[in-house]
């Protein structure tokens, strides 16, 4: 693969950290969604299409201490998504009555891993995280720096490296394989199960942190997705627990979901349905006027166990 080389002026600098391809999901007929703003408790007066929503300038910017950079980290993010398209595609094409392969739930955890570590609310983890790899015997140390000669890289060189702004925002390429080394990542997959709605019309809002953990080991780079819920589109949910869901889900399990997802999220979500979205905003208010906010998630959690 060829890292790009182009031009300051030729650099890519809009960067979703919510690939278009996966927002498109949750847009209606006319390729748009309407879009909350958390932070400022509105929904913003017009739709938006996935062009215009979840991303920031020079996210995946590498910046050079000699000067100069790179945007060689978006490159390698497309070719990542390209190969779990087809995959997605095929589970949000699927219905109740599907059974899904093996193998495009595979190509799924491995987009949801890369996902995972590239929003922008885990951020500050990556880094923390970056002092970790090459060193012995933990969860990162599953490969090395080596001289031309074969020999181990001297500390203050390994330190370089990690202390790096680069390297510091690299990591987060890095991370999605931590699992990967623990042997049991198969495991996790055979308690998968797709959720989806009655009607099958696009009821899931997606925020722009939409991985729901239960917050036991969000950061931690092996077990991060031991337990989460996620909105494969607006009409279908991924559920991963211990205990495996043997029963169909009540209509009121959405509204939570959606509620949780909107709690999850640093400042935005979004919903086809202005209608729909209003509704929900003004019943996450009601958890936010009670102080109540800290028992969404798990009490979605403690749905799936009934």
């Amino acid at each position: 693969m060829r890292l790009s080389t182009r031009p300051k002026g030729n650099r890519s600098k809009k960067h979703h950290y919510l690939p278009r391809h996966y927002l498109r999901g949750f847009v209606d007929s006319g390729n748009c969604f309407f879009l909350y703003d958390k932070l400022n408790d509105k929904i913003l007066p017009n739709p938006l299409t996935p062009d215009a929503a979840f991303f920031e300038n020079n996210l995946n910017t590498v910046f050079f201490p000699m000067g100069g950079s790179s945007d060689y980290l978006e490159n390698l993010y497309a070719l990542i998504e390209n190969e779990s398209w087809g995959p997605l595609d095929n589970i949000r094409n699927s219905t109740n009555k599907t059974k899904i392969r093996l193998l495009d739930k595979m190509r799924l955890f491995l987009f949801l891993l890369f996902l995972h570590w590239r929003l922008p609310g885990n951020i500050k983890y990556v880094e923390e995280l970056s002092k970790d790899f090459f060193v012995a015997d933990n969860d990162l140390c599953f490969f090395t720096l080596k001289s031309k000669s074969g020999e181990n890289v001297p500390k203050e060189v390994l330190d370089l490296v990690r202390n790096s702004a680069a390297f510091k925002k690299s990591s987060k390429l890095m991370l999605p394989f931590a699992p990967f080394y623990d042997g049991n990542w198969s495991e996790r997959i055979e308690k998968w199960r797709f959720l989806y709605t009655g009607d099958s019309a696009n009821w899931y809002l997606v925020g722009d942190n939409p991985i729901i953990t239960k917050g036991d080991n969000d950061h931690d780079p092996v077990n991060c997705l031991n337990e989460f819920v996620f909105p494969v589109s607006g009409r279908i949910l991924l559920v991963n627990t211990d205990q495996p869901i043997k029963r169909d889900m009540p209509p009121e399990f959405v509204v939570q979901v959606n509620v949780s997802i909107i709690e999850r999220a640093q400042r935005f979500a979004a919903c086809q349905n202005r209608d729909f979205l209003e509704a929900l905003t003004k019943y996450y208010r009601g958890y936010v006027n009670f102080k109540r906010t800290d028992v969404i998630i798990s009490d979605m959690f403690d749905m799936l166990k009934q």
